[in-house]
C-alpha cells in the first residue's frame, strides 16, 4: 500500500525545523592571483557573487572578504582594469560554500601559456611571447575592427661571416570585430615599440617591455574621425589638447621643463608653476615626453579625445649627481673602444652628461648643433642629414649610417618617423661626419655620408666605476 502524505501535513514540521536550525549566510574569503597579465596577486579587483547585490575589492595583496553568502554552489566573478584594457574576459569561479563558510581559498586565473595556444598559431618559440589588447575609438570608446597593430623591435644576429648585425623587425595583426588583437612571436627580452593604424589614422609610438614574461597587454585608442579642413577653427575643434603640470617627487613645480608629444611638432615649456598646455594634437593614444635640467626625463602615455582637453601630471626624479670630470660621466669602457676613439678625436663625442645638460626630448634634439650634421623637418617630424650636401649615390639628402651598440642598424627615417631610441636610454654617441674619419669597425658601403654610433644603457658601454 502506498501512503500518501498531504502537503499541508508537512507545514508544522518545516516550521519547527526552521525555528530550530535556521539557514545562516557565511563568509567567503581568500586571495585572488593572476597568472595571465600581472604574474602575482591582483590588487584593486572588484569581486562579487552572481545574484547578490554586494561587491568588494581586493587589497594590496589580492586578499578579499565577502560576508553574508548563502551556503551552496555559487559563482564568483571579478573585474579589473588590466583585463578591461587588454580586452580579456575575466574568468568566473564556481565555489561551494559550506554551512561553516569558506575561508582561505586561492583563486587563480589561467596561465599565459594556456591562452597562447588559443591566441597564436603553433607552439611558442623559446624567448618569444605575445602582445594582446583592444583598439577603441578615441571619440566614442567603441571597438575598432580591422585596425592594424604593429610591434617593432631590434633583432640582433651573429654570423661567422658577417659578424654581428642588427635589423629592425616588425610583426603585426589585425583587430577582429570586437577590436581585439594578438601579436605573436615578439621577443620577451627586447624593448618593443607598439602602434595602431587605420587608414591614415595612427596612434603614437608606445614603448613596452615584456620583462621576460610571455604576455603583455595594451589598450590603444585611435582617432578615426577625419579632421575637417574647411577652416582653422574647425580643425582646432577636432584636434585634442593636453594640459597639465610637471612636478618633483616632493610635489614642487618644475619650471622651464620641455614638454613634447612624440611624433608631432607640439613643443612647449612649463611656467614658473610647472604648468603647460599643448593644442592641435592628434587624438588617440599618444606619448608625452618631458625633460628638465637636473632631472631624469619622464615619459607618459595618454589617451586624447578629439575636441577635448586631457589633464595629466608628470613627476620627474632628480638626476644622480656625478663628479665634474669628463672621464667618469657617460663614458664607454675598453670593451666598446669609446674612450680610445674619443682620445684620438677623429669624430664628435657626446656623453650621457652632455645629453642631460641639453635637456633633449628626442634623438634629433641631441643632434642639433653637432658639427657636420643638421636636423631638417620632414613629414610630421625631423631627420638628421649630413651638412655636406647631396648623396652622390642616390641624388637625395645625405643621411648617415646608424650603429646601435656597435652593430649596424639599418633604419629608414626619410618620412620623419621618430628615432626608435629615446634620449633617456642613450649613454653615449659617436658622430663621424665624413667617410674618411669613420673607424674601421664602422666602415660599410652604406656610410658614405658619415656614421652615427649610439651606445645604449641596456647594451652599450658600461659606466666607468
Amino acid at each position: 500500500m502506498v501512503h500518501r502524505i498531504r502537503s499541508w501535513a508537512l507545514v508544522p514540521a518545516l516550521v519547527a525545523l526552521w525555528l530550530v536550525a535556521p539557514l545562516r549566510a557565511q563568509t567567503v574569503s581568500g586571495v585572488l592571483r593572476d597568472s595571465l597579465l600581472t604574474g602575482g596577486a591582483l590588487p584593486n579587483a572588484t569581486l562579487w557573487i552572481e545574484g547578490m547585490p554586494r561587491e568588494t575589492k581586493t587589497d594590496l595583496y589580492g586578499r578579499f572578504k565577502i560576508d553574508s553568502v548563502p551556503a551552496g554552489m555559487r559563482t564568483l566573478a571579478f573585474s579589473h582594469p588590466a583585463f578591461d584594457a587588454a580586452g580579456v574576459a575575466a574568468p568566473r569561479f564556481r565555489i561551494e560554500v559550506p554551512a561553516a563558510g569558506l575561508q582561505g581559498i586561492v583563486l587563480a586565473t589561467p596561465s599565459a601559456e594556456t591562452r597562447y595556444a588559443r591566441a597564436c598559431p603553433g607552439p611558442r618559440a623559446p624567448g618569444t611571447g605575445y602582445v594582446v589588447g583592444v583598439v577603441r575609438d578615441a571619440a566614442t570608446d567603441s571597438s575598432v575592427p580591422k585596425a592594424v597593430v604593429n610591434v617593432m623591435w631590434a633583432h640582433i644576429t651573429v654570423d661567422r661571416t658577417t659578424g654581428v648585425t642588427t635589423a629592425r623587425r616588425t610583426s603585426r595583426a589585425e583587430t577582429d570585430a570586437r577590436g581585439l588583437f594578438a601579436v605573436c612571436g615578439v621577443p620577451i627580452e627586447s624593448e618593443l615599440t607598439v602602434w595602431a593604424t587605420l587608414g591614415t589614422a595612427s596612434t603614437g609610438l608606445v614603448t613596452m617591455d615584456l620583462d621576460g614574461r610571455s604576455l603583455a597587454a595594451r589598450q590603444l585608442t585611435l582617432g578615426t574621425r577625419p579632421v575637417p579642413a574647411a577652416t582653422k577653427a574647425d580643425s582646432d575643434a577636432a584636434m585634442a589638447r593636453l594640459e597639465g603640470v610637471v612636478k618633483t617627487i616632493d610635489g614642487a613645480p618644475i619650471p622651464d621643463a620641455r614638454v613634447y608629444v612624440r611624433g608631432s611638432r607640439a613643443l612647449t615649456t612649463t611656467t614658473t608653476s610647472g604648468a603647460f598646455s599643448l593644442g592641435g594634437l592628434p587624438s588617440g593614444t599618444q606619448v608625452v615626453e618631458v625633460a628638465a635640467v637636473g632631472y631624469q626625463p619622464g615619459r607618459q602615455t595618454v589617451d586624447l579625445k578629439p575636441g577635448a582637453a586631457r589633464r595629466t601630471e608628470v613627476v620627474l626624479g632628480k638626476s644622480v649627481q656625478r663628479l665634474p670630470t669628463v672621464d667618469v660621466a657617460g663614458k664607454a669602457n675598453d670593451a666598446s673602444g669609446f674612450e680610445e676613439r674619443a682620445r684620438r678625436g677623429q669624430g664628435h663625442y657626446i656623453t650621457e652628461a652632455d645629453i642631460e645638460k641639453r635637456g633633449a626630448i628626442s634623438f634629433e634634439d641631441i643632434m642639433r648643433g653637432v658639427p657636420g650634421m643638421m636636423v631638417e623637418p620632414v613629414g610630421q617630424g625631423y631627420r638628421v642629414v649630413s651638412s655636406r650636401g647631396v648623396n652622390s649615390m642616390t641624388g637625395g639628402d645625405c643621411s648617415p649610417a646608424y650603429f646601435l651598440d656597435g652593430s649596424y642598424f639599418p633604419i629608414d627615417l626619410t618620412n620623419g618617423d621618430p628615432f626608435p631610441v629615446s634620449p633617456i636610454d642613450i649613454r653615449g654617441i659617436e658622430v663621424y661626419s665624413g667617410a674618411a674619419t669613420i673607424p674601421p669597425e664602422f666602415q660599410r658601403q652604406e656610410n658614405t655620408c658619415g656614421a652615427v654610433v649610439i651606445w645604449t644603457k641596456r647594451g652599450g658601454p658600461a659606466r666607468k666605476k
